[in-house]
């Protein structure tokens, strides 16, 4: 069933990349409508749709994750006008607040893709160390058995083994200091951008 909600969001709503964040999820989700700040620093969200998907959006911005902490989210339901095609974010007519706030928005996604990626990053490395224990066991095993053959080819297979999870483990760490030096340059950027359009206005 085709629903409009007339929403107000509460709380550190605002300058935090949350309308960015809304019309993701809103485009996601097939609804029509607007978000925009209101002067009293709530959020104000027009969303028409079918009701499921305006409840999932509902569950999706109740957050608090930094820099953005929702703490009441009020809620009218009315019947959809059908006035909106799109979903759409209005911006300040201050190009400098628009700005920073779009820059606020990259940098919190830049933020999450780089926790996102230094778990992952982690997982790889736990799936690494546990092959390499699993790998030196059997490799282990293995030369038991050679050891029928000779004791100094047992020898080599545990020094290989060794120098193979040791080079896996400095290829993870050289990728972890190559990405984190990276993330550095690009939040450079970022804050050099700020300050040359402090300049200007």
């Amino acid at each position: 069933m085709e629903k409009r909600a007339e929403i107000i969001v509460y709380g550190r709503v605002q300058k935090a990349g949350f309308r960015d964040f809304i019309d993701e999820i809103a485009f996601n989700l097939n609804l029509n409508g607007y978000v925009k700040n209101l002067d009293d620093g709530t959020v104000q969200i027009i969303s028409e749709g079918k009701e499921d998907d305006i409840k999932e959006l509902l569950e999706k911005i109740n957050i608090t994750q930094y820099p953005i902490r929702v703490e009441k989210i009020d809620v009218v339901y009315k019947k959809p006008t059908g006035e909106y095609r799109t979903f759409d974010v209005i911006r300040e007519e201050d190009l400098t607040t628009a700005t920073y706030e779009r820059m606020d928005a990259a940098v919190r996604y830049m933020r999450e893709m780089n926790s996102n990626l230094s778990q992952k990053i982690d997982g790889v490395g736990g799936k690494i160390d546990y092959l390499g224990d699993n790998l030196g066991g059997k490799i282990d095993y293995l030369g038991g058995k050679i050891d029928h053959l000779g004791d100094n080819l047992s020898g080599k297979i545990d020094q290989n083994r060794i120098e193979i999870t040791s080079e896996i483990r400095s290829t993870k760490d050289d990728f972890r200091s190559h990405f984190d030096e990276r993330i550095s340059m690009i939040e450079q950027d970022v804050a050099q951008i700020k300050a040359k359009v402090m300049l200007e206005y």
